[in-house]
């Protein structure tokens, strides 16, 4: 598959991803409005504890999938069916040890029943994960994208029907475990098409999944500690309006951070076979696309989050959340790192160098819980954030650092400072316009970055036609 290809690819997915999003933030107002702070507090408690078992959960074995699957010679039956048995005894481990441990918490009863509700919710995401890597493999992530629709549309429709009844917040957990279970159904059938998955265990497939996943699944387990611990500590010291109010903020940078994950899924398997094959010159035009277009997105949303995050806030989550802005100013500064850290993460991965991050991962994990327990108790969630942006920023410069040393291939900065330079521009029509609705605000933002842009020669026709016109 061409760079273009990918491109194509990746825009495909975020169309649909645009149609999930949308469902995804209008179920987000829905709930806040509903649920109020304290209420939407119990929900962002619950996700997380479980979200805390259900990366562990992953082992690593997403993206191993997919770069197994990419490599010459690959029997996608054998390798599909076998990971996927491998993922089902993990998931089960995991998420059955949530169950117990959720009871020795010191939260109200409704966050305990709520988390063994919403379990099945996140057994069906990690069972259906692993038929993502054949459908990188295959460039057919828009059936994914399209699940993710099919989901969160469900979801959507679900909180309508919820609030209309007024109904509680364990009802509303089941409404996600209906819409995880459809989007597994919807993949399994997309990949039976093709291959037949059965339940197998075959020792050598399990042996080599392992021994390439556990430095993967080590520096999960450490990388968990510095992303979610800081939710899991604000809902045991602070109260839940507040692990409301954060959550909220929260929730946007994760469905922000939803576009340069499609992305890198689908360069993934392209940095792989260029090195595996010695190509550098392929390899190094893949890395430093990815960051040209990360910093296309990454600067705008940066700058002109900062100068619109409580508008944002208030816009989505209604008036109750406006207190949410200032966690998300400084989230956004985490998310920017997020968005150039996912280019080297995978490119390590390509490289098969997830041993050599271990240590790291470790570091960072003590120095972010260490920063956790010192400051949240006093500071409560702002000292979350700000942990939260070090930890990804640390991260961030250590995977550079290995990718670089490896490779020998540097980012280019040239669209990077277009980039900048245009989201500045876009930065002085939000002030001259502030005072006019926040729609209106973010499509004159949107208009003047792309025309500064494209002004600034940081985005040309040419450069659209080389991505969009297979030669």
């Amino acid at each position: 598959m061409s760079l273009s290809k990918a491109i194509k690819h990746t825009f495909i997915q975020l169309l649909g991803k645009v149609f999930s999003t949308l469902f995804g933030v209008l179920a987000l107002a829905i709930l806040t409005r509903y649920l109020g702070r304290e209420q939407f507090g119990w929900y962002t408690t619950i996700t997380v504890f479980l979200q805390f078992f259900g990366i562990l959960a992953d082992f690593g074995l997403t993206l191993i999938t997919a770069q197994m699957l990419a490599e010459p010679g690959a029997d996608e039956a054998k390798i599909t069916s076998n990971l996927f048995s491998l993922r089902l005894i993990i998931s089960t481990i995991f998420f059955g040890s949530a169950l117990i441990l959720v009871w020795f918490f010191p939260y109200p009863s409704v966050i305990k029943w709520g988390v063994w509700v919403y379990a099945a919710s996140l057994y069906a995401v990690t069972l259906q994960n692993i038929f993502v890597g054949f459908f990188q493999k295959h460039t057919q992530m828009e059936r994914v994208a399209w699940g993710d629709v099919l989901g969160r549309g469900i979801i959507l429709v679900g909180y309508f029907i919820c609030v209309f009844l007024k109904l509680d917040i364990l009802v509303i957990m089941v409404v996600s475990v209906v819409a995880n279970l459809s989007q597994l159904i919807l993949l399994w059938g997309g990949v039976v098409k093709y291959i037949k998955v059965r339940l197998v265990y075959n020792k050598e497939i399990y042996k080599e999944a392992l021994i390439r996943s556990w430095p993967l699944a080590i520096s999960i387990a450490f990388n968990l500690l510095y992303l979610k611990a800081d939710i899991l500590i604000l809902s045991v010291v602070k109260p839940q309006a507040e692990v409301g109010l954060y959550g909220a903020a929260y929730r946007v940078i994760d469905v922000l951070s939803v576009v340069p994950t499609i992305f890198m899924g689908i360069m993934l398997p392209l940095l792989t076979t260029a090195w595996a094959t010695k190509n550098k010159e392929n390899y190094s035009q893949y890395f430093r696309r990815a960051f040209d277009f990360m910093s296309v997105l990454g600067w705008p949303i940066l700058i002109g989050g900062l100068m619109l995050a409580t508008p944002i806030m208030s816009f989505i989550a209604g008036r109750d959340f406006v207190g949410s802005g200032n966690y998300l100013r400084i989230l956004l500064i985490a998310l920017f790192c997020i968005f150039f850290g996912i280019i080297s993460a995978h490119a390590v991965l390509s490289l098969n160098k997830q041993k050599q991050l271990i240590k790291w991962y470790l570091i960072d994990a003590i120095l972010s819980l260490a920063g956790y327990f010192l400051f949240i108790p006093q500071y409560g969630a702002y000292a979350a954030a700000w942990v939260t942006v070090f930890s990804e920023a640390f991260i961030m410069v250590v995977t550079y650092t290995v990718v670089i040393r490896t490779t020998r291939v540097w980012p280019q900065f040239y669209i990077t400072w277009k980039s900048l330079a245009a989201s500045l521009i876009m930065a002085g029509a939000i002030f001259l316009i502030s005072g006019f609705n926040f729609g209106v605000i973010l499509l004159v933002a949107m208009l003047v970055y792309f025309l500064a842009l494209f002004g600034l020669r940081g985005l040309t026709k040419e450069m659209l036609k080389s991505v969009f016109i297979q030669k």
